[in-house]
C-alpha cells in the first residue's frame, strides 16, 4: 500500500512539473516571438518609414559635412606643406633675381613642387572611419528602401508569416528543447532567416519540416524536470529583458514621433534646409581649395621623388 502511495505522489508530482513545463514554454513562446516581431516588423516598419521619409537628406548632408571636413583639412595641408622652410628659401632666391628672370622663375615649371598624392593618401587615411561610418549609413538607408518597395511589390502576408513563425518556436526554438540537437538548430535557424527575409515559402517549407520531426530528448527524471524548469524561468527573464530595451530605444522609441505629421513636415524642412546650406558651405571650400591650387600649380598631381633631369 505505501508503494502504490509513493508511486501515486511521484506521477502526481511528475504531472505537475509537466504542466508547469507547459505553462512556462507557452510563456517563453510569447515572448520570443514577441521579441522577434518587434526587431523583424515593428522596428524594421518604424525604421523602414524613418527612412523613406528622411534617410536620404541625413546621409546627404552627412556626405557634404565629411566632404567639407577633406577639403578644409587639405587645404590646411596644402598651406602647410608650401611655408614649408624650403619654399621660404625659394621664395628669398626669387626676390634676389632681376625683375626678368624672376618672372619667369614664377612659371608653373618653377613653382614650388607640392606631393599631392602624399595629401590625398593622408586625407584618406585620416577620414577613413568617417568614410566608413557614411557607406555604412548610406548602404543602410538604400537596402530598407528598397527592402520596403520589393514587400509593396510581393504583398507580404504578414498574418500568415507570424502565425507560421510563432509555431516554429513553439515546436523547435533551442532554448525551448531540453537538449537540442544540431538538426534541430538548424530547423529553427532556417525558420528565423525565412522570418527575417519575409520569405513566406521557405518558412512554410521550414514549418513542414519542423512539424513532422519528432523531438527525441524529453526530461523523464524530476531532477532534469526541475532543471528545465529553471532554465526556462531564466530565459523567460532575459526575454522580458530584451523586449524592454527594445521598447525603450531607437527606432521603436521613434514611432510617436513618425505619427506626428505636423512634427514630421517640420523636421523634413529643417533637413531640406540644412541641406542647401552645407552644399553652399562645400561649394565655397571647394572654390578656395580651387583657388589655393590654381595659385599654386597644383593643378595636377605633383611628386617631390621625382628628380628633375
Amino acid at each position: 500500500m505505501t508503494s502504490q502511495t509513493s508511486e501515486k505522489e511521484n506521477q502526481e508530482l511528475i504531472d505537475s512539473l509537466n504542466n508547469e513545463i507547459d505553462y512556462l514554454k507557452e510563456i517563453l513562446t510569447s515572448k520570443i516571438f514577441e521579441e522577434e516581431h518587434l526587431l523583424n516588423f515593428t522596428c524594421r516598419d518604424i525604421e523602414t518609414d524613418y527612412a523613406l521619409k528622411f534617410g536620404v537628406y541625413k546621409y546627404k548632408i552627412k556626405g557634404y559635412k565629411l566632404k567639407i571636413k577633406k577639403t578644409k583639412r587639405t587645404i590646411e595641408l596644402i598651406k602647410k606643406m608650401v611655408n614649408r622652410q624650403e619654399i621660404n628659401l625659394f621664395n628669398k632666391k626669387l626676390e634676389e633675381m632681376q625683375p626678368n628672370q624672376a618672372k619667369i622663375n614664377e612659371t608653373k615649371i618653377n613653382k614650388p613642387r607640392l606631393n599631392m598624392k602624399e595629401i590625398e593618401d593622408h586625407i584618406e587615411n585620416e577620414f577613413k572611419e568617417e568614410d566608413i561610418e557614411l557607406e555604412t549609413e548610406t548602404a543602410r538607408t538604400n537596402i530598407l528602401i528598397e527592402e520596403h518597395r520589393n514587400n509593396l511589390d510581393r504583398r507580404v502576408p504578414v498574418r500568415e508569416i507570424d502565425a507560421l513563425y510563432k509555431e516554429c518556436i513553439r515546436k523547435m526554438h533551442p532554448d525551448l528543447l531540453f537538449n537540442p540537437t544540431e538538426y534541430e538548430e538548424s530547423l529553427f535557424f532556417n525558420a528565423k532567416e525565412a522570418y527575417e527575409d519575409r520569405d513566406f515559402e521557405e518558412l512554410e517549407a521550414t514549418y513542414n519540416l519542423i512539424h513532422t520531426h519528432k523531438i527525441e530528448e524529453t526530461p523523464q527524471t524530476v531532477e532534469e524536470m526541475e532543471r528545465f524548469i529553471e532554465h526556462l524561468e531564466i530565459h523567460i527573464k532575459l526575454e522580458e529583458r530584451e523586449i524592454s530595451n527594445i521598447i525603450n530605444s531607437k527606432p521603436y522609441t521613434q514611432q510617436k514621433f513618425l505619427l506626428n505629421q505636423k512634427k514630421v513636415n517640420d523636421y523634413r524642412e529643417g533637413l531640406v534646409k540644412s541641406l542647401l546650406e552645407v552644399e553652399k558651405e562645400y561649394i565655397k571650400c571647394k572654390r578656395e581649395l580651387t583657388d589655393l591650387k590654381s595659385k599654386n600649380n597644383l593643378s595636377y598631381k605633383l611628386d617631390l621623388t621625382k628628380k628633375d633631369n
